[in-house]
């Protein structure tokens, strides 16, 4: 894109941008979809509709204060292998795919991990970062993906 086709952002009072949404590729959407119930997401919409299995689903936070504008997650059936490798972004280098890693944030931490736990999940132990004082761990999604699950201050954005 060359300089003269970039056109300045319209000012306005609100931002441009007023949400994001990761779409994950996955094995199995059903499945993907059953382990993120565990984190309080239900689907809110898939296709198809008319015969199984679901190519993509959208996922949504019903218990939300907002939840057209609370966390939100697409899924979508993978047509090729996926390397679960590629997506742990910690303590590697990215790979040539590139990686993806999702941040959560729990209202509680400890109870969420507990939850996790008691439903088969293998979360890893909660650590106390300088920049997340109340806590985080880590968890694998059933495709490999990297969930670090965090509990902020009340007031950090």
């Amino acid at each position: 894109m060359s300089q003269a086709t970039v056109q300045p952002a319209v000012v306005t009072d609100s931002a441009p941008i007023n949400a994001i949404v990761a779409m994950a590729h996955v094995r199995s959407v059903e499945r993907s979809a059953e382990f993120y119930r565990l984190l309080g997401f239900e689907v809110g919409n898939y296709v198809p509709r008319e015969a199984s299995p679901m190519h993509w689903a959208w996922l949504y936070q019903p218990k939300a204060p907002n939840w057209k504008i609370g966390a939100n997650l697409m899924l979508t059936r993978s047509a090729g292998s996926l390397n679960p490798d590629a997506q742990d972004a910690i303590g590697h280098e990215p790979s040539a795919n590139g990686c993806v890693l999702f941040y959560l944030y729990a209202q509680d931490l400890v109870a969420l991990r507990n939850q996790l736990i008691a439903c088969g999940s293998a979360p890893g132990e909660i650590t106390y970062p300088e920049y997340l004082p109340k806590g985080e761990f880590r968890v694998e999604d059933p495709d490999g993906y990297c969930l670090m699950i965090a509990q902020s201050f009340e007031d950090s954005p």
